[in-house]
């Protein structure tokens, strides 16, 4: 800060004092701009309706900090300098009232816009008394004794327009643009036949550029220095550092001020409150953005409930310093740690259902049924038919249990196929499900349903797999494997025998008999052996009229 020096003996001059005040001035606005920054900021100036509610507005004192010229016009004995802008502070020491008009046409409303601005204006004019050096004793009124009155005082004051928009239909009228070098301050709705204006028609300009209220440690973090409504995409400016950006309306884009712009450690919040929809933060030009969660390196999506408050390094990069997101980090299956689980983990967690069904009637499932405890009651012979495979996500599961008979489960789309287990070959297009049987089906959301247990499924399991005819076999969990079959046998040589299906291991034994003649006057016998693990040899005596019949045992 300069400081003006005078001396004793010194003859006064009138620059002496003037150079004190504009010192003075430079000071205080360089101050100002370390605080707010040198973009437009406004404290106070708020809208408010007059009491009682009439068709008048009253603008609250307050102050504007805006650029200007160190002096656009002389400051009395000093020159003009444009050549310099500062930070200067505009001041309205008394609440100032607009009066509206209601549009005149039925069903139509009007938005009426105030802005302010910086205004150094030159006031209190005063005929001043002058030195006369013919007669010192006789001052001149004015300079040369001309009378003329002088402004005393240069006000840095706050310039306050009223602007009317067009009156259109309700709902479509639009609010007037900002005049260039204003800032908004509010948007005064009237309609047609309105006698009053309260509180409900007045809303803040969009984006207002508000200072720290309370004072400049607001401004640094201890609160935010103002809730600013966004309701449209919008590039930020420094007005919005300390500032919490409410986004108002669904599938907006904020962008951060330049970095650069922004003193280090400066930062701006923002905040997606609304029931649906979303909104983006994105940078500004090349500037970096590092943050925990998103959706890109450039840019993060935040979900309703969410918000981020972004910190600027002060040269080409923001910093999250915290967010609140409902789509979290997921941890890796089996986490078994402290750290919050998300639905992905629970859901791939498969550790419950969502809901119970109950079926007492042929029915057709949808995707919302899956992932439900789905019981089938009586009398059962149902027909029950799956969705479509592709209609869920790969993985989906699904679990039934039945606890009557004949109930027959289908596919839901003539693409689909059913998997059961290894001895269902390519595929059924259903399968039936008795009392007790369980099954759970996954699905491959592209055309395939695929057992991945439960009773239902053991009849085309490796392990139960079986051939129910003559000759057959029967497989069993333990590997023992039993064939059968019936074949016509001759004393006069052995009858090879090729089993249905090969032993993997061994052959254990063979039991053969002949079948009973019922009257006949004499029963055959029969032979067998074992000839490796594919076949076996048989002979009869006294012929067999109803065959030799046989059974094998392997694993």
């Amino acid at each position: 800060m300069d400081r003006q020096i005078v001396y004793s003996g010194q003859v006064p001059q009138t620059t002496d004092l003037l150079n004190t005040n504009r010192q003075a001035m430079i000071a205080l606005a360089k101050l100002c701009a370390d605080l707010f920054g040198t973009s437009t900021v406004v404290s106070g100036l708020g809208c408010v309706p007059t009491s009682p509610a009439s068709m008048s507005v009253n603008i609250n004192p307050g102050q504007i900090y805006q650029q200007a010229n160190l002096d656009g016009t002389p400051y009395s004995a000093l020159p003009q300098d444009t050549a310099h802008s500062l930070l200067k502070q505009g001041i309205l020491m008394d609440a100032q009232s607009f009066t509206l008009t209601a549009p005149a046409t039925t069903g139509y409303s009007q938005n009426y816009l105030i802005q302010a601005a910086y205004l150094d204006n030159d006031v209190n004019n005063v005929v001043l008394p002058y030195y006369n050096s013919a007669n010192p004793s006789q001052a001149f009124n004015g300079p040369g004794g001309n009378g003329t009155s002088q402004p005393t005082t240069r006000a840095g004051q706050v310039s306050l327009q009223l602007v009317a928009g067009t009156a259109a239909p309700t709902n479509t009228q639009v609010t007037p643009a900002v005049t260039a070098g204003y800032v908004g301050l509010a948007v005064i709705t009237v309609a047609n036949g309105q006698s009053t204006v309260t509180n409900t028609g007045i809303a803040p300009y969009p984006n207002v550029p508000t200072a720290p209220t309370g004072g400049f440690l607001a401004g640094i973090g201890e609160r935010f220095s103002s809730i600013q409504n966004v309701a449209t995409s919008t590039g930020l400016t420094t007005a919005a550092l300390g500032a919490l950006m409410n986004v108002t309306a669904t599938g907006q884009t904020l962008t951060l001020p330049p970095a650069a712009n922004c003193p280090n450690g400066t930062s701006v919040c923002v905040a997606y409150m609304q029931a649906s929809g979303s909104t983006t933060v994105t940078r500004s030009g090349a500037d970096t953005l590092a943050f925990g969660q998103g959706s890109g390196a450039n840019s993060l999506v935040l979900n309703p409930g969410e918000a981020v408050q972004f910190v600027s390094n002060g040269v080409n990069g923001w910093v999250s310093a915290g967010q609140t997101l409902t789509t979290g980090v997921t941890p890796p299956l089996f986490d078994n740690s402290t750290k919050l689980a998300t639905t992905a983990f629970v859901r791939s967690a498969g550790s419950f259902y969502s809901g119970f069904k109950g079926i007492s009637a042929s029915t057709t499932l949808v995707a919302t049924d899956l992932m439900n405890y789905t019981y089938i009651g009586n009398p059962g012979g149902f027909t029950i038919t799956l969705p479509p495979a592709n209609s869920v996500p790969t993985g989906t599961r699904f679990f039934i249990i039945s606890n009557s008979g004949g109930n027959f489960i289908q596919r839901g789309s003539s693409s689909d196929t059913i998997y059961l287990g290894a001895a269902s070959g390519t595929g059924v297009y259903g399968f039936t499900m008795n009392v007790g049987d369980t099954v759970v089906l996954v699905s491959n959301s592209a055309g395939g349903w695929y057992a991945e247990s439960g009773t239902a499924a053991l009849p085309s399991s490796a392990l139960f797999g079986a051939s129910l005819q003559t000759p057959g076999y029967q497989r069993l969990p333990s590997g023992l494997i039993l064939q059968w079959g019936v074949v016509s046998t001759s004393s006069s040589g052995d009858t090879a025998v090729t089993l249905p299906i090969a032993f993997p291991n061994s052959s254990l034994l063979v039991v053969a008999t002949s079948g009973h003649n019922p009257g006949g006057a004499a029963e055959g016998y029969v032979a067998a052996t074992l000839n490796g693990r594919t076949s076996l040899l048989l002979r009869g005596t006294n012929g067999s009229p109803t065959g030799t019949w046989w059974m094998a045992l392997g694993y």
